[in-house]
């Protein structure tokens, strides 16, 4: 009881109680998700709620007895792992059920707005001792493969091209030097290349190494460009 005189203030976040609601078609794989400060309710699929079982879960009515006894219903602060799969919009969660063992939970969301809004909202009421997961992978580990291909691709083109036009520069040597040798030799022009001649050309494996060249550094660029694929947050 507060003394005579005393103020008392009220901390608490405007909205940080108030019950959160999410209905199908929003949600594909539920009816309703109601999120309040303790608790998820997910109601299992049967169309789209009456507007009136809406307004009557946000003006605060008995969950238990609107949602029925088909509903799921998941205390937060037995959450463990909440995970956020950005390209399915889908929502999952692991958390310690009422016979100590562990259920998970799957709610899949028809847009990414309804999805990130109830993944923000469920965190922030899970409240202190959960931590975001790095979704940034490492550097090095992105960067690993390209630099790989683009490194193999500068060491083997100038490998091939050094011994390919090293033949071809003896060749044309030792045919100089047999005319020298003897002048009544006369000059052969040299045959058509093959195909396997043609690709064996220093010329076109110079090219070829370019290519692959330029495809790892596009490679590179998007790995690291490349925007994160799920949000996780555990407990500590």
């Amino acid at each position: 009881m507060a003394a005579p005189g005393e103020i008392i203030l009220d901390t608490t976040l405007p909205g940080a109680t108030r019950r959160r609601v999410w209905a199908h078609p929003d949600v594909s794989s539920h009816s309703l998700v109601v999120l309040t400060a303790t608790r998820l309710y997910l109601a299992p699929l049967s169309g789209a709620p009456k507007a009136e079982l809406v307004a009557a879960i946000e003006n605060g009515g008995n969950l238990d007895e609107l949602l029925g006894p088909l509903a799921v219903v998941v205390e937060l602060i037995a959450v463990r792992r909440l995970r956020l799969d950005l390209l399915r919009n889908v929502l999952t969660g692991e958390y310690v059920d009422g016979g100590l063992g562990t259920s998970g939970l799957a709610v899949v969301f028809a847009t990414p707005e309804a999805a990130d809004m109830c993944f923000t909202k469920f965190w922030r009421r899970l409240g202190d001792g959960y931590r975001l997961q790095p979704y940034q992978r490492d550097p090095w580990a992105l960067a690993r493969p390209p630099l790989l291909l683009l490194l193999g691709s500068l060491l083997g083109t100038a490998v091939l091209a050094l011994t390919l036009s090293v033949f071809e520069d003896a060749g044309s040597a030792r045919a100089a030097a047999l005319r020298e040798d003897d002048p009544r030799v006369p000059f052969l022009r040299p045959e058509p290349k093959g195909p396997l001649e043609r690709l064996l050309d220093w010329r076109v494996v110079c090219a070829a190494g370019g290519l692959v060249a330029g495809a790892s550094q596009v490679w590179l660029y998007r790995r690291f460009t490349q925007p994160p694929q799920a949000l996780e947050v555990t407990r500590d």
